[in-house]
């Protein structure tokens, strides 16, 4: 099973601003919604957002006097609108064109106001570029997928200062352009820093010092359940200069970060650190790598681990602290995002009832007794008890279970009932797929399905023209 685990994600328009106006939606963090009561449909609309990460990052420029700004982003195909080609010759069968957008603007004074969402009047233009390509898909489920990504990026050399920048997509023949809000950001000198930025990588493959890293590139986020490396850049670094990891588990509001339980601390002792580096962005394959080759002149940057696979799904801050000092040598939040998180652990009380197919009312009532607090204390602790891998963050039983009942809902609903809840859908969930399906047609009397198990048969007779069974017969093999 693959550690692949899903939230909530952003429309295109919130996605520049991940950090200073996070949308958190983590386990359980829609618990209560005022006084309304939320049902598993209310939390399918919630979740049935598009995929599209944006994130930006500095690195040094060919010129000393310039700094390189880079803006990457990915976009999942299913926020892309695919067309079926007319005459396919290979394994493509679905293609679409899209088209990315940057327009960089010198600002002067203080960042714009929040709700100066796209206005640029008044900026002096300074840099654009544009990236266009065709996006290929094999088959109709590819196109629908939020799990496979096309990937690019710009880069813009701007000399210190001030700077905004809009973002332009646009999506299949005749779409209009979608765009994003305004992103404000300062650019100081890369040599005069005094505190570097960190740039997620995934797990290199060469050992020692790798000189190409893969992007994680997903915004500020990393997927929840899986570890990843931090690169970074080491203002001011000598030789003799000792340094401390430290992650975090943090909140985020409009107006403040803050930092709450410390879940990890490392002296950094034999990790890579790349001494005089210029560090290049480049793609292959559709992914981002930054090449790190040596440079005269070049900056330092550490390579470090971020044991992400054992924290739970929230928001964290990473800190490099140099020893002897207060100040931070490199601080960054970042995001453990549960990218398929099954959509009834939204919402906690929502979860607690979805239970009902393996627990009887009496033990749901225990746990649905007290406050949001004591509720997600024993929810948890429910499912610590049945976790098959208790030495890891990711409880794989919790999440096949509600998986199984998101796919009862897109499966077996019909007009009028859920899927959930029909006598399919109520086996599903608690056996998993049939080894094998057989569907016959009967002169002149309904269709039956049979669902064979390993020691066990269920018969399934239709009851309507909708698609909808009931349970006529069970009996073991």
């Amino acid at each position: 099973m693959q550690n692949s685990k899903q939230s909530i994600v952003k429309r295109f328009s919130f996605c520049l601003s991940i950090i200073s106006s996070l949308f958190i939606l983590v386990l359980f963090a829609s618990a209560t919604v005022s006084a309304q009561r939320v049902t598993y449909q209310d939390l399918v609309q919630r979740n049935n957002q598009p995929n599209i990460y944006i994130d930006n990052f500095t690195l040094p420029a060919d010129r000393p006097d310039q700094v390189q700004l880079v803006t990457t982003f990915r976009i999942g195909y299913d926020y892309i609108p695919f067309r079926k080609m007319d005459n396919p010759t290979g394994s493509e069968k679905y293609f679409s064109n899209v088209q990315m957008d940057i327009e960089v603007f010198r600002r002067k004074g203080k960042p714009g106001k929040r709700d100066d969402r796209t206005s640029v009047e008044g900026l002096e233009p300074v840099a654009r570029d544009a990236w266009r390509d065709t996006v290929y898909a094999s088959s109709y489920d590819e196109t629908q997928s939020n799990r496979i990504f096309k990937h690019g990026y710009f880069t813009s050399s701007l000399s210190p200062g001030q700077y905004s920048y809009l973002l332009q997509l646009k999506r299949g023949e005749g779409a209009g352009e979608q765009r994003s809000r305004r992103r404000d950001i300062s650019i100081l000198p890369y040599q005069e820093k005094k505190q570097g930025n960190i740039i997620m990588v995934e797990p290199p493959t060469a050992e020692g010092t790798p000189r190409s890293l893969t992007l994680v590139n997903f915004g500020n986020n990393v997927e929840y359940a899986t570890d990843f490396y931090a690169l970074i850049h080491l203002p001011g670094f000598s030789e003799e200069s000792q340094y401390r990891l430290q992650v975090h588990r943090s909140t985020v509001t409009e107006k403040d970060t803050t930092r709450k339980n410390q879940v990890y601390a490392k002296e950094i002792d034999d990790e890579p650190i790349y001494i005089g580096t210029k560090p290049q962005l480049r793609q292959r394959d559709n992914r981002l790598f930054l090449e790190l080759p040596p440079s005269d002149g070049g900056s330092s940057y550490l390579l470090v681990k971020i044991p992400n696979s054992t924290f739970e799904n929230g928001i964290y801050t990473i800190t490099l602290l140099k020893n002897g000092q207060d100040s931070p040598v490199a601080r960054s939040l970042y995001r453990s995002f549960w990218v398929d998180m099954p959509t009834s652990l939204l919402n906690l009380n929502v979860a607690i009832e979805m239970l009902r197919f393996i627990e009887d009312e009496k033990r749901i009532a225990k746990l649905k007794d007290g406050s949001d607090r004591e509720k997600e204390r024993k929810f948890r602790e429910y499912w610590e008890k049945r976790d098959p891998t208790p030495d890891t963050e990711y409880n794989e039983l919790m999440a096949e279970y509600y998986r199984r009942i998101d796919f009862a809902y897109r499966k077996y609903s019909t007009v009028n009932v859920n899927g959930f809840n029909t006598d399919q859908g109520k086996i599903y969930i608690r056996y998993g797929p049939p080894n094998k399906v057989e569907r016959k047609l009967p002169p002149g009397e309904p269709a039956v399905e049979v669902w064979t198990y390993p020691n066990q048969e269920f018969i399934f007779r239709a009851i309507s023209d909708f698609g909808q069974y009931e349970l006529v017969r069970k009996r073991s093999l």
